[in-house]
C-alpha cells in the first residue's frame, strides 16, 4: 500500500511538473506577443512624436524599437512550434509586420509638416500623401494588434484547458489515494501540499525576480546619462550602453561580472581618468568633471547599500559650450558699448578740430609753414577717424549700406590688388565656386574685411608663404548652430581666407577679435582689424569662425547670410566740386563746439544758418514759418523728441525740405539691422569742409542763381557795443588767458579771483556790461555770485565759462539768457559768445 501511495505521490509531482511546464509555457508565449505589441506601439508612438516635432531622440527609438520586433518575433515563433496554428499565425504576423516596418519608415524619412499659407503645391501633396500613409499604418497596426489578441486569447485557452486537466489529474488521484489509504493518503498528502506551496513560493520569487530586473535594464537603458554598477566584489552588475558610449570604453566590457581591473587597464593610457585609483575606498558620494574626446563630462560616484560602487556620466559638452558662447558675447558686447561710446565723444572732437582747420588752412595760404602745420593736423585728424572707424566698426555701431552682391566677384577683382600690395614673397591664389549665392552686405565692407585679414596674413609669414582666398556656398545646419550661440541655421556664402604662416595658440583664438588686442611689436599694428571684420561680420548677421595651430597656418571664415535677390550694380557717382549756396539750412546740433565749427563752414560755403541746440528747438523753428531748405541734424540727441520723430515732423510742415543727419555713432533712430533706413542721408563724423559741401550740393542739386536764396534767419547778434568785460576765475593762468582773449575781441577786460572781488569791482566800475565766471570759485560759488550780479545790474550780460554742460547745472539757479562757453575755448568762440549772443 505505502508502495502504491508513493508511486500514485511520485506520478502526481511528475504530472504537476509537467502541467507547470505547460503553464509557463502558456506564460511565456502571452509575454511574447505582448512584447511585439509593446515594441509596435513603442515604435509608433516615436512615429508620432517625430512627426509632430522631429529631432533625433525620436528617430533613434523608432530605430531601436523597429529592431527588437524581428528578434521577439522569432522568439513567439520557437515557442510555439508545437501549435501549428500559432505557427500560421506567426506567418501572417511576420507579412503585416514587415508591411507596417515599411510604412512607418517611409513616414520618418518623408515626416508631415504643418500646412501653412505658403507651401508650395508640392508640400500639400506630400502632406496628403503622408497623412495617407498615416492612414495605412493605422490600418496595419489594428490588423497586427487583432493578430496578437487572437494569439493570446487562444493561449488564454489552452491555459484555462490546462489549467482544468491538472485540477481533475490531482482530484482523481487524490481519490485513488484515498481508497487505496486512507491513513498514509492523509500524511502523504499534507507532506505533498507543503511541497506544492513551497515551490509556488520559490516560482513566484523567481518571477518577481526576473520581472525586476527587465524593469531595472529597461529604466537605465531609457537614461541619457551612462551608467555602471560594480558589486562589493568589484565585478560588473549593471549598466546601460550610453556609459560606454559617452567614457569611450570598448563594448567588450558591457557584460555583467567583468572585473573592474579591466575597465581600469582600458583606460590607463588617457590622461583624464574616469574611473578614480581610490574609488572603492572612498566614502559617500562625489562629482568630477573631465573632458574625454572634446567632450565635457560630469562622473558621479556614490556608494550603493550593497557596498558596491554607482557610477554615472552625464554629458555637459553643450551646457558648458553654451555658458562660454554666452560669456564670450557679453563680454564683446561689453566692450562694443565702450568703444562705441569713446568714438562718439572721440568723433565729437575730431570734428571741431577737422572744421576749425578746414576754416584756418583758407587764411594760411600766404604762409607755408602754418600750411604744412595744418595739413599735418588734418592728416592726424584723418587717422583718428579711421581710428574711431574701426572702433564702431567693432561695435556694430557704422551705418551699412547693403545690397545683393557676389562675393566672388569682389574677391576676383582684389586679387591682382592684393598680389602687389603683399608683395612678391607672399603667393595669392583666389578660387571661387561655381554656382555661388548672392549675399546682402555692404560691398565696402566686405573688401575692407578681406583686406584686413590678407594683411594679418602677410605679417603671419615674415618669410613668405601662401595666401589662398575661397569663396563658396555654405550651410551651418542645427548641429552646428547648437554649438555656437550666436549662430541661426541657414545658408550662407562663406569667405575663407588662409595663411600658411605661424599659426595661432588656442589663447590667442579666444582673445583675436578684442579691440586693440595683438601679438604684434610696438608701433606694428592697432589690433583692430580683425575686431572691425568681427564687428562687420555680427552686424551684417553673419557669422566668422578662426582656426588654426601654432605652426600649421590659420583659416578665417566669414559666413555671410544667403540672399535671393538679384545683384545690385554699384552705383558710381561722378566726384563733384565742392561747392558752396546761398540755401536756408537748419543745424540741430547739442554740442556747442560742433554747431559753431559748423556754422562756420557752412556761412564760408555762403549758406544761411539757422541754430538749434535741439530737436524741439528745430520744429519750433519750422513751425514760426521760417523758410528752410534743409535739415542738418546730428542723430545723437538730448530731449525728449528724437531725431527720427523730428524728421518726420518737419516733412510734414514742410514736404520740400532735405533731411542730412551726421553722427560718429548710429544708433536705431535711422539705422536698423546695420542699415540706413532707405529715406536716409548720413554724413559720418568727422568731415572736412568739402564733404559736408558735396555732400549738401547731392541732396539740393545745382546752386541757385544769386537773388533767389530763401530767406534766412541770420545769426542772432545783439545790439549795442560792448565796454567792459569782468572776467572772475580762481586759477590765474586761465584768468590771464581769457583776459588777453577779450583784449583780441577789442574789449577791454577786468580781472577777480573770486566772487567778493568780482561784486566790489561791479560795484566800483559802472562800465563793465559782461561778466565771464567760472562755475567752481572758491568762498563764493559761480552760481551764487551770478545772481547777487544780477540783483544789482539786471542788464549784465552773463557768460558761464565751465568745463560743465548746461544741463549739469538745470538747478544751479543759472539764469536762461546766460551763455554756456564750453572749456577750452579759443578767441573765436569766446567772440562769438560775448558779441553774437
Amino acid at each position: 500500500m505505502l508502495a502504491v501511495i508513493a508511486g500514485l505521490a511520485l506520478r502526481l509531482a511528475q504530472d504537476e511538473e509537467a502541467a507547470q511546464r505547460w503553464t509557463d509555457h502558456t506564460y511565456q508565449v502571452i509575454v511574447s506577443t505582448q512584447a511585439i505589441l509593446a515594441d509596435v506601439q513603442t515604435a509608433e508612438i516615436a512615429e508620432r512624436g517625430y512627426r509632430v516635432g522631429g529631432g533625433t531622440a525620436f528617430l533613434q527609438r523608432i530605430r531601436f524599437q523597429l529592431a527588437k520586433i524581428p528578434k521577439d518575433l522569432e522568439h513567439f515563433r520557437f515557442l510555439t512550434t508545437d501549435n501549428p496554428r500559432q505557427q500560421a499565425r506567426a506567418v501572417e504576423l511576420k507579412t503585416l509586420l514587415s508591411d507596417w516596418t515599411t510604412l512607418i519608415a517611409k513616414d520618418v524619412k518623408e515626416p508631415l509638416t504643418p500646412t501653412n499659407a505658403r507651401q508650395s503645391r508640392a508640400d500639400l501633396a506630400r502632406a496628403v500623401d503622408t497623412r495617407r500613409l498615416v492612414a495605412a499604418m493605422v490600418v496595419k497596426l489594428d490588423e497586427i494588434q487583432g493578430l496578437l489578441d487572437a494569439g493570446d486569447n487562444e493561449e488564454y485557452h489552452l491555459l484555462v484547458v490546462r489549467a482544468s486537466d491538472t485540477q481533475a489529474l490531482e482530484r482523481s488521484t487524490l481519490v485513488t489515494a484515498l481508497l487505496g489509504a486512507l491513513f498514509v493518503l492523509a500524511v502523504l498528502g499534507a507532506v505533498v501540499a507543503l511541497l506544492m506551496r513551497s515551490n509556488v513560493r520559490l516560482g513566484q520569487a523567481e518571477a518577481e525576480r526576473a520581472q525586476q530586473a527587465k524593469i531595472l535594464q529597461a529604466t537605465l537603458d531609457s537614461i541619457r546619462d551612462g551608467i555602471v554598477v560594480f558589486e562589493s566584489d568589484r565585478t560588473l552588475a549593471a549598466f546601460n550602453p550610453n556609459f560606454f558610449r559617452l567614457a569611450g570604453l570598448p563594448a567588450s566590457l558591457a557584460e555583467i561580472g567583468t572585473p573592474f581591473e579591466r575597465f581600469r587597464a582600458c583606460e590607463a593610457e588617457r590622461s583624464a581618468k574616469l574611473l578614480p585609483p581610490d574609488l572603492f575606498s572612498g566614502e559617500g558620494s562625489a562629482t568630477r568633471r573631465i573632458v574625454i574626446a572634446d567632450r565635457n563630462l560630469d562622473v558621479y560616484s556614490t556608494i550603493v547599500p550593497n557596498d558596491g560602487i554607482l557610477i554615472a556620466v552625464s554629458d555637459v559638452t553643450a551646457r558648458v559650450r553654451s555658458e562660454e558662447a554666452l560669456r564670450q558675447a557679453q563680454k564683446m558686447e561689453a566692450i562694443g558699448h565702450l568703444t562705441g561710446g569713446v568714438a562718439h565723444d572721440f568723433n565729437n572732437l575730431l570734428q571741431v578740430i577737422s572744421a576749425n582747420l578746414d576754416l584756418a588752412s583758407g587764411d594760411a595760404t600766404s604762409n607755408p609753414r602754418l600750411s604744412a602745420r595744418l595739413r599735418n593736423a588734418e592728416a592726424a585728424v584723418e587717422r583718428g577717424s579711421r581710428l574711431t572707424a574701426q572702433l564702431l566698426a567693432f561695435a556694430r555701431r557704422q551705418a551699412l549700406e547693403p545690397r545683393a552682391i557676389n562675393p566672388g566677384r569682389l574677391v576676383q577683382e582684389m586679387t591682382d590688388m592684393l598680389r602687389r600690395a603683399l608683395g612678391e614673397r607672399i603667393e595669392v591664389e583666389s578660387a571661387v565656386a561655381g554656382g555661388l549665392w548672392n549675399t546682402f552686405a555692404d560691398p565696402n565692407q566686405v573688401q575692407n574685411a578681406v583686406l584686413n585679414l590678407a594683411i594679418n596674413a602677410r605679417d603671419a609669414m615674415p618669410s613668405g608663404g601662401k595666401l589662398t582666398i575661397e569663396v563658396s556656398n555654405a550651410f551651418l545646419d542645427d548641429e552646428y548652430a547648437a554649438q555656437h550661440a550666436e549662430v541661426a541655421a541657414g545658408q550662407y556664402v562663406m569667405v575663407a581666407v588662409s595663411d600658411t604662416g605661424v599659426g595661432m595658440t588656442p589663447d590667442v583664438i579666444a582673445r583675436a577679435f578684442e579691440p586693440f588686442f595683438t601679438t604684434k611689436g610696438e608701433g606694428q599694428g592697432t589690433g583692430l582689424g580683425l575686431s572691425q571684420v568681427y564687428g562687420f561680420v555680427k552686424q551684417s548677421g553673419g557669422h566668422v569662425k578662426i582656426y588654426s595651430e601654432p605652426g600649421e597656418g590659420t583659416t578665417v571664415k566669414i559666413y555671410l547670410p544667403r540672399t535671393r535677390k538679384a545683384q545690385e550694380d554699384a552705383a558710381v557717382a561722378a566726384e563733384q566740386p565742392a561747392r558752396g549756396g546761398n540755401e536756408t539750412i537748419l543745424v540741430v546740433e547739442d554740442d556747442t563746439d560742433v554747431r559753431d565749427a559748423v556754422r562756420e563752414m557752412l556761412v564760408d560755403l555762403g549758406y544761411a544758418v539757422i541754430e538749434a541746440e535741439h530737436a524741439q528747438g528745430a520744429l519750433d523753428v519750422l513751425r514760426g514759418g521760417t523758410p528752410v531748405d534743409l535739415l542738418f541734424s546730428d542723430v545723437v540727441m538730448p530731449g525728449d523728441v528724437q531725431t527720427r520723430e523730428m524728421a518726420q515732423v518737419a516733412r510734414e510742415i514742410n514736404p520740400d525740405i532735405k533731411i542730412l543727419f551726421t553722427s560718429g555713432y548710429t544708433q536705431n533712430a535711422i539705422v536698423h539691422n546695420g542699415r540706413l533706413d532707405d529715406d536716409v542721408f548720413l554724413l559720418s563724423k568727422p568731415y572736412r569742409k568739402h564733404d559736408l559741401a558735396r555732400k549738401l550740393r547731392s541732396l539740393l542739386g545745382p546752386p541757385r542763381a544769386a537773388g533767389t536764396a530763401s530767406p534766412a534767419a541770420e545769426p542772432a547778434n545783439a545790439a549795442g557795443t560792448r565796454r567792459k568785460v569782468l572776467v572772475v576765475d580762481d586759477e590765474a593762468l586761465v584768468r590771464m588767458a581769457t583776459a588777453e582773449m577779450v583784449g583780441e575781441c577789442g574789449l577791454a577786460a577786468e580781472e577777480a579771483n573770486d566772487g567778493a572781488e568780482a561784486l566790489q569791482k561791479l560795484a566800483d566800475d559802472p562800465a563793465i556790461d559782461v561778466l565771464v565766471t567760472d562755475l567752481g570759485l572758491p568762498g563764493m560759488p559761480g552760481a551764487e555770485l551770478i545772481r547777487q550780479a544780477r540783483q544789482a545790474r539786471p542788464s549784465l550780460m552773463i557768460v558761464v565759462a565751465s568745463g560743465y554742460s548746461r544741463d549739469s547745472t538745470v538747478d544751479a539757479g543759472i539764469p536762461q539768457d546766460a551763455v554756456f562757453l564750453s572749456k577750452p575755448f579759443d578767441v573765436a568762440q569766446l567772440r562769438r559768445a560775448i558779441l553774437e549772443s
